[in-house]
């Protein structure tokens, strides 16, 4: 269904045809190298699929398979590998970029947030980063909903990736004409299914990054989050909900 991408590094070539938002990136990131000069120094950083605080497009969803009773199902083999990273890494990454960037002009080497040596230039280079930790995306998800306090039924139920895929068509076609969005899709199951990490190797020569919240730890902090701000936005749409009755018994009196 998808290519697989195992352990690859800056010199892979970016595909020649992708989604719009991969397009996007693709063509931004090209804007910023094109933008590199002795004035102004630029490097492309290329984070993974992102969680933390903020995040509404992983934790969540993974989370709502709990009430929808879907985490027996497994889509494919559930042995592919993919990169995440706590977002407070890739602020780190960045602040380790824009240092870099600054410190052109300096003699010297320079050191990254773990003490590593740092004597190369950024300037004009693409950077993967990532937490360094491949995972399964089931593996990612069964941490998520520990955290929760749920373990899913001790028989699963797989489903082979393309049957997955055609479903997940059927979803899409269902949510286009009911309007109520629905968890499968094609771009979820090729998610699922996907093979995706790259190598870490040029982020931590060149601009000194290491990941200091580890994987089990971000998914604890995230979960926690989420967990604290889906209760206070229970708490104001109950709060909402009971105002409007209020009002509307006034009317009816």
């Amino acid at each position: 269904m998808s290519q697989p991408y195992a352990n690859i590094d800056e010199r892979w070539p970016v595909a020649p045809k992708s989604s719009i938002y991969g397009e996007s990136k693709a063509q931004g990131e090209r804007i910023v190298l094109e933008a590199n000069n002795q004035k102004m120094s630029t490097c492309v950083l290329r984070p993974s699929v992102l969680f933390g605080e903020g995040d509404n497009q992983l934790i969540p969803p993974i989370h709502a398979c709990i009430a929808k009773q879907e985490t027996r199902w497994v889509i494919g083999d559930a042995s592919n590998l993919w990169d995440t990273t706590y977002v407070g890494n890739v602020a780190d990454a960045h602040v380790l970029a824009v240092e870099n960037l600054l410190d052109l002009q300096s003699a010297g080497s320079k050191r990254g947030c773990n003490g590593q040596t740092r004597a190369e230039s950024a300037a004009g280079h693409i950077f993967f980063i990532q937490n360094n930790e491949p995972v399964s995306f089931r593996e990612f998800s069964l941490a998520v909903w520990k955290e929760f306090g749920h373990f899913p039924p001790a028989w699963e139920v797989h489903i082979p990736e393309g049957l997955a895929w055609v479903l997940g068509l059927v979803a899409e076609v269902f949510t286009r004409v009911s309007g109520t969005p629905t968890t499968l899709s094609r771009g979820s199951v090729m998610d699922a299914c996907a093979m995706r990490y790259a190598s870490g190797a040029k982020a931590r020569r060149i601009l000194g990054y290491h990941p200091r919240v580890g994987l089990e730890a971000g998914i604890r902090t995230s979960c926690e989050i989420f967990e604290g701000t889906k209760a206070l936005t229970d708490v104001n749409a109950d709060q909402h909900y009971a105002k409007r009755l209020t009002r509307g018994s006034f009317r009816v009196k």
